[in-house]
């Protein structure tokens, strides 16, 4: 047999080459396969990575809803009694220590009774020396009745029978107004006249009077006439041409400072004459001075009558039921208690040492500090949840006792101090920290959906009631009216009925996470399919958020 030609080396080559293309063809066609093996994988355990597979759906759920405001502060005890005596008052022997239990009426110490004697006679010389600067001052008191000092017109009267004077001035900065120059007087803008001319003035119940023009100065004419009828602030009209509101030319104020007005001796538009009596006072009080006297001769009259008790019992009782905090560290008062006189005797016998502080052990408090744009839904009265670490997770049911209107500056924001009060407990001590939750608002039996869920306008909310799996579109618009929100769920008053099923997107937060390092799939949408609900918790950011709020 004859030998085969030999190929070509060109023709190798050429072989070569078209094996190497089928093995990258059936590579490539290995991997598209094993691609969509994956994906055919990937979106049956774990969804798709499409947009129409971040489309959720939930049901229209019945539940409760609250909305808070929140805050931390430590606990305090609450009406903590201190115990006092004068300074000038020994004490003899303590009968209590820290942290005992006393009832009211146990003796906590006893008292030097002459250092109380001596007290008592200082207190009695003072009280004597106050006596006779009484009398003096009472020569100031405010007379009964309030007269004109001038002669003029009554043109104004604030004041009526049974009036609190002060409360008249404050609103009107006078009891009456008089006209003393015979003249109303009317301002227009024009300078058409000049000064001399004659005018028609006609007031608002058509009655006629003749003006004067007084005076033309920066476009404005004024224009005098009669305050015999006239009206203060009535609007009139001058030569059918120009309106303006009618004043006093020279008035008159009457003021007073103390005092009920018993009577009104004159009417308006009643001339009146100097020394004519214009108003009747009763309840006249004594002069600044003369009741500075008596307010220091009341204190006197307390501190007295608390030496008689002390020289009386011969010891200290306790006012309340309670636990002693403190207790004085020396035995008497810093104070001399030789016998005092003049000024510093005043100074002395009028201050006064805390021996004793007793802890009712009833309530304590919690002040908070609530941001500007929640403290006008703060009011007393709402009940608050409050928590305190050191002790455990149990919440304890307080209220709010005590609203501050007064803003501070934290941070360039004004913030308000609001104060909660709860029962004491034997595990809660002062200095404790303890967060609080304030109830703004709640609803019981509410239809409740994901915040999400719901789609908003500047005039409209709304949501999607039909999904499209082929097309991934959402349909089925319905306008819902919403109310209380929590920060994480909304509350749906109208639109809407239980069990019906809404479809939305899903944020980022809400979607499905998955690794494919392990195949590790995490579910953290943040709401229970089927309308099972859980506990809502509530966050720091003044809202009750958290899971679904709690279901029927």
């Amino acid at each position: 047999m004859g030998m085969a030609p030999r190929e070509s080396k060109a023709a190798v080559k050429k072989k070569r080459v078209r094996r190497t293309i089928i093995i990258l063809l059936v590579v490539a066609v290995v991997l598209v396969a094993a691609v969509l093996l994956l994906r055919q994988y990937v979106t049956e355990n774990y969804g798709s990575t499409d947009d129409a597979d971040e489309i959720q759906s939930v049901e229209v759920t019945t539940g409760s809803i609250i909305s808070t405001v929140s805050g931390s502060g430590t606990l305090t005890s609450d009406d903590v009694e201190e115990v006092t005596i004068p300074s000038s008052v020994t004490i003899s022997t303590y009968y209590v220590s820290e942290e005992d239990t006393v009832e009211e009426g146990d003796v906590l110490a006893t008292v030097d009774t002459d250092s109380v004697l001596e007290a008592l006679a200082d207190v009695q010389t003072q009280l004597d020396e106050l006596d006779e600067e009484l009398e003096e001052a009472s020569e100031d008191a405010v007379s009964s009745t309030l007269t004109s000092s001038v002669s003029g017109r009554v043109k104004v009267i604030y004041a009526e029978v049974d009036d609190d004077v002060s409360s008249v001035m404050y609103e009107y900065g006078a009891l009456m107004i008089l006209s003393l120059d015979g003249y109303m007087a009317v301002d227009i803008e024009t300078t058409d006249y000049a000064v001399g001319d004659s005018v028609t003035v006609v007031d608002s119940d058509g009655d006629s009077y003749t003006g004067t023009v007084s005076a033309v100065s920066a476009g404005v004419t004024t224009i005098l006439l009669t305050d015999n009828g006239p009206v203060y602030q009535d609007t009139v009209t001058v030569d059918d041409t120009y309106t303006g509101t009618l004043y006093i030319h020279e008035p008159l104020k009457i003021t007073g400072y103390a005092g009920t007005v018993s009577a009104v001796s004159v009417s308006e538009n009643t001339s009146v004459s100097s020394g004519t009596t214009l108003l009747t006072l009763s309840n006249t009080s004594y002069s600044a001075n003369y009741n500075q006297l008596l307010a220091e001769r009341e204190e006197l009259e307390e501190l007295y009558q608390t030496l008689i008790i002390l020289y009386k019992d011969g010891a200290i009782v306790a006012p309340i039921s309670g636990t002693v905090e403190s207790v004085s560290s020396t035995s008497s008062s810093s104070s001399s208690t030789s016998s005092m006189t003049g000024d510093n005797s005043s100074a002395s016998s009028s201050s006064e040492t805390t021996v004793v502080t007793i802890n009712p052990n009833t309530s304590m408090s919690v002040t908070i500090s609530v941001d500007e744009t929640d403290i006008l839904s703060v009011a007393v009265g709402q009940e608050a949840s409050i928590t305190v670490s050191s002790i455990g997770d149990d919440s304890y049911t307080g209220s709010v006792t005590e609203v501050n209107t007064t803003a501070t500056s934290s941070g360039g924001v004004s913030v308000y101090s609001v104060v909660v009060t709860v029962d004491k407990t034997d595990e809660m001590l002062s200095g404790m920290s303890a967060s609080v939750y304030i109830t703004i608002e709640g609803v019981e039996n509410a239809l409740l959906l994901p915040e999400d869920a719901v789609q908003t306008t500047s005039s409209t909310s709304y949501v999607y009631t039909e999904y499209d799996e082929t097309t991934g579109e959402l349909s089925g618009m319905v306008e819902v009216t919403t109310g209380l929100s929590n920060g994480t769920y909304i509350e749906i008053t109208d639109g809407l009925s239980e069990g019906d099923t809404v479809y939305y997107t899903a944020s980022e937060e809400d979607s499905s996470s998955f690794s494919f390092g392990g195949m590790d799939r995490s579910d953290s949408s943040g709401f229970s399919m089927g309308g099972s609900n859980s506990g809502g918790g509530m966050d720091m950011g003044g809202n009750a958020g958290g899971g679904m709020p709690g279901g029927e």
